[in-house]
């Protein structure tokens, strides 16, 4: 077994995740629950001697009729988005987050390295699902749909703050 897929075995052992281990092709695969879906399929493939990819599948194949329409969908997501990025086959439907961390040539990653690139997938799913699922089967418009999301991520992060004094008194 290699460093890295020895390193990517040790840290999902760490978290008491079920996954099966391909060593001759040198990738692990597992499901996951999420909120907007009952479970996804992840792929984590090593990359030669540099690093590893983290693919999440999301469970539903777009159908032909919608593909146009998902691809507008996760570009508008995409954009702006630092680690990572969503993938649409338009071949056979197939919606993915990809993650690739590069660690460098005889590197292992850090516990907390390889957490983030693991829950990327998960969490971009998880911020982005309702939407797709909106696009998917509810006719949504997909500017619409990627601009509400943004919309309500903005209220959550920075909601406006009174200040106060010790003891939570409001000052004025």
């Amino acid at each position: 077994m290699t460093k890295h897929l020895n390193a990517i075995r040790e840290y999902c052992d760490s978290q008491n995740w079920n996954y099966s281990l391909d060593e001759e092709k040198n990738y692990l695969t597992m499901r996951m629950g999420l909120r907007s879906v009952e479970s996804c399929t992840i792929y984590a493939q090593e990359r030669g001697e540099d690093g590893f990819t983290v693919y999440t599948v999301f469970p539903i194949k777009v159908p032909e009729g919608k593909r146009d329409a998902v691809a507008m969908f996760l570009t508008r997501a995409n954009y702006g988005l630092i680690l990572g990025n969503f993938e649409l086959d338009f071949d056979d439907g197939e919606i993915r987050f990809k993650v690739t961390t590069i660690c460098g040539e005889g590197n292992i990653l850090p516990p907390d390295v390889m957490e983030r690139t693991f829950d990327m997938g998960f969490c971009m799913f998880d911020r982005y699902g309702e939407g797709l699922l909106s696009v998917l089967y509810g006719n949504a418009a997909p500017i619409e749909a990627v601009d509400a999301i943004e919309r309500r991520d903005d209220d959550e992060s920075d909601p406006p703050v009174a200040p106060t004094a010790p003891g939570g008194t409001l000052l004025s």
